[in-house]
């Protein structure tokens, strides 16, 4: 149990201080000093706050007045600081404030502004983090600017997501689609959205921050590597601030203790507890119509792959059937349907949970298209620019969509009883909302009080008001931390495609040219990408969906080794797994793959080099089992030539499994190596500590490697006894090191079974129908 925080006043102005942090307040200019105790890290000595208004006028704290107060929230029990800085001149007061907790080793500062004028003001963005570039302010880090790591996360699902060099360029994601603000141009300067992490490589000290609120304000974290400033900025989008009212920043988590990995893991607990996250019990897993079928589906085609599964449930127990774009007349007319579904979708969706499925179905509830029905008879849901013309979303399906205006007093109503009416009436539980982004786009809204993340808040709020609580929506498109406590699952990078990745002409003249994919371009690449990259939210803000796996061998260029490799990302990120090929004409060994990712894993890996690289080589997954303590690593070569990759190794003596080649690596220390390891291919290593006996080390039923499928070990009477579950692959193999040991007999549900014995290993071939006990008889060699 932690003590709690504790509070005084020192030389300069009150100060707060638990278990790992201490901050100080100034008092003579308003600004806070954040350290960690246990390292003495101070990345800079004081930091300011701003608030800008649309006149040109930035106003910040000069001298100020305190409070020292108790204090408890979502996040937990603390003391706060509250400063105020008068600025008569101004008509105004910048209000501050910075919470320690006793149970927790960030602290939590926001911003604020008092109206004490007349008139209203007209706020641009509010700063409640902002380091100068120079003086005292700026950032003070070991290593050289164009050294530090900078972790960006982007804005919405299909953003880019990942780590940068100090000296890099930010990716080009441009509004309105990708990026709420256009791009940092200049190299070293770097946009995140929500939340940002700086790395000091030299020292391996890193600082957060990001908001833990996200109802109104868009938000970024802005690093200036060459400046040397983090700042971070909430969009106020001109809100007017009438006289006598106070409005605030978002809620700025800022962490300085351990590393960027725990960092992340922490901030996204914390944004779940402020937002009210949902998090299913189990993940969904189904097949989708759209990676193969697209827009051109048809109800046959549905139905056919809905008595695939039917047909094939032992092979792969998925829950939903979703029907994405292609059933709807036109983009917002969601509720007239086209002649390739002629018996309409409540009379399909009444199919697919007869044949025992979750019935699932596809919309893009905030695009109305120029040409639909719904957009000519209510062309007032739309946002506006100043000209009065609707803002263009996107220019999809030949056709230019505007944003949803939910701010407008029918809008909301609008959603709510379409997603009624399609739940209720025709019978879907698990509903894919798409290109969310539009409710956010910047313009003009029929309540001028509603900024872009109020406005995509209260859209969202319909939605569910309309699906109903115990109903799943799986958000795309959407944005990240305003969307937290209103999905349950949500798309967590951007589309899949059947290629690794997409290249122009030029490029493909030149096959082996490391070009990374261009930021707005889908891909099996930059899919992989943000599936690694964005581990953090799942199992905490919803459950992700990677997207889907793509295993046929038709209509596709995508090798064995990248869908091997797709695979290993997607089962060990622990999120949602969806297939998404005509069933009927996928090789059987390829619905293997599928197969041996469910059920799916509990938890996800951790990208271990997360601040090394763009696309982080190594994915570990720790798991306790009955059989003992599993590491699953994935180990990915993403360059375009075959290369060798190394693992490094916890300290001690493990049993090594590699899966995708079912290959026992041995005992092993140090370091294990793979050679020649081909383009785009990965290795999936299961990591057992050695025990000196008989134990499992890898099967080949499951991602797992025996760490599902296995359910239960038992060493007694020189006989190794395991419970085998029937999920998975029916065939597989089951692996057993045994150096020292000779066998006698191996059972499995009672029958003998042959095994195979040789350097230290027993080997056994099995097709598994039902769950059953598989005993080896051992002698002392």
């Amino acid at each position: 149990m932690t003590a709690p925080v504790a509070s005084g006043f020192a030389r300069n102005g009150p100060w707060l201080q638990n278990e790992w942090l201490r901050i100080d307040a100034r008092l003579a200019d308003g600004s806070f000093s954040p350290v960690a105790l246990a390292t003495g890290f101070r990345p800079a000595e004081r930091v300011h706050a701003a608030i800008d208004l649309l006149d040109g006028r930035s106003l910040r704290p000069g001298r100020t007045d305190y409070g020292l107060h108790p204090h408890e929230d979502a996040l937990g029990k603390g003391r706060r600081i509250t400063l105020t800085s008068r600025l008569p001149g101004d008509g105004a007061s910048v209000l501050r404030e910075a919470i320690l907790y006793d149970d927790h080793p960030f602290a939590v500062l926001r911003a604020g502004l008092r109206n004490e004028c007349d008139a209203p003001l007209d706020l641009a963005a509010i700063w409640p983090f902002v380091t100068p570039p120079e003086g005292r302010g700026r950032l003070r880090l070991a290593s050289e600017p164009a050294s530090w790591r900078i972790y960006r996360n982007g804005w919405q699902s299909w953003s880019p997501t990942m780590s940068f060099g100090g000296a890099d360029r930010d990716v080009q994601s441009a509004p309105p689609v990708l990026s709420p603000e256009a791009p940092q141009e200049t190299p070293g300067r770097f946009a995140s959205d929500d939340v940002g992490v700086l790395y000091d490589p030299q020292t391996g000290r890193s600082l957060l921050a990001g908001v833990v609120s996200a109802r109104d304000f868009l938000s970024q974290v802005l690093v200036d590597a060459p400046r040397r400033t983090l700042d971070v900025c909430c969009l106020a989008d001109g809100l007017a601030l009438a006289p006598g009212e106070e409005v605030w920043s978002e809620r700025v988590l800022v962490d300085l203790v351990g590393t960027p990995q725990e960092q992340l893991e922490r901030y996204g607990d914390a944004l779940a507890r402020e937002m009210g996250a949902r998090v299913p019990s189990r993940q969904p897993s189904g097949w989708s119509s759209w990676y193969y079928f697209f827009t051109e589906v048809t109800e046959a085609d549905v139905l056919r792959n809905l008595r695939f599964l039917e047909a094939h449930r032992r092979e792969l127990p998925v829950d939903v059937v979703q029907i994405d774009d292609g059933y709807q007349t036109d983009i917002g007319d969601w509720l007239t349907i086209n002649e390739k579904f002629p018996r309409g979708m409540a009379w399909l969706a009444r199919e697919i949970k007869a044949a025992g499925f979750t019935a699932g179905i596809w919309l893009a509830p905030f695009l109305l298209a120029e040409t639909s029905r719904t957009f000519a008879e209510h062309p007032e849901y739309v946002v506006r620019d100043d000209a009065g013309e609707p803002v263009l979303a996107t220019e999809n399906w030949q056709r230019r969509n505007f944003g949803l205006d939910s701010s407008h007093p029918g809008a909301r109503p609008w959603l709510a009883d379409l997603f009624h009416e399609v739940c209720e009436g025709w019978g879907y539980d698990y509903l894919k909302i798409d290109f969310l982004f539009a409710a956010a786009l910047a313009g003009r809204r029929h309540d001028p009080s509603a900024t872009r993340a109020r406005a995509y808040r209260q859209a969202l709020e319909a939605v569910r008001a309309g699906v109903g609580d115990g109903r799943f929506i799986l958000g795309c498109g959407s944005l990240m931390a305003p969307s937290v406590g209103i999905f349950d699952g949500n798309r967590i990078g951007p589309d899949v495609a059947p290629f690794w990745r997409f290249l122009t002409r030029a490029e493909r003249q030149r096959p082996r040219a490391r070009a990374r994919a261009p930021d707005d371009q889908l891909s099996a690449e930059t899919a992989v990408r943000s599936t690694v990259n964005r581990w953090w939210m799942h199992g905490r803000l919803w459950a992700n969906d990677p997207d889907c796996l793509l295993v046929r061998t038709d209509r596709t260029k995508l090798t064995l080794d990248e869908v091997r490799t797709i695979a290993t990302a997607i089962g060990l990120s622990g999120g949602m797994v969806l297939t998404s090929d005509d069933l009927e004409k996928v090789p059987p060994e390829r619905l293997a793959i599928v197969s041996m990712l469910l059920p799916v894993l509990p938890g996800s890996a951790t990208p271990l080099d997360l601040m090394e690289r763009d696309m982080p080589e190594r994915f570990e997954l720790a798991l306790e089992t009955a059989s003992g303590p599993v590491r699953l690593v994935g180990l990915f070569n993403f360059t375009d030539e075959a290369r060798d990759l190394r693992l490094p190794l916890p300290e001690g003596s493990w049993h090594a499994f590699e899966l995708w080649e079912a290959r026992y690596q041995g005992v092993v220390q140090g370091d294990l190596e793979f050679v020649l390891t081909p383009a785009h291919a990965c290795r999936l290593v299961a990591l057992r500590p050695v025990v000196g006996r008989p134990q499992v080390v890898g099967t080949t039923a499951h991602i797992g490697c025996g760490a599902l499928d296995i359910s239960d070990e038992s060493w007694e009477a020189s006989g190794l006894t395991l419970r085998v579950e029937a999920f998975g692959q029916g065939e597989r193999t089951v692996v057993v090191a045994c150096d020292g040991f000779e066998l006698r007999e191996a059972r499995f549900a009672g029958e003998v079974v042959r095994a195979e014995q040789r350097a230290g290993i027993v080997s056994v071939r099995l097709y598994v129908e039902e769950a059953g006990e598989l005993r080896f008889t051992f002698v002392n060699a």
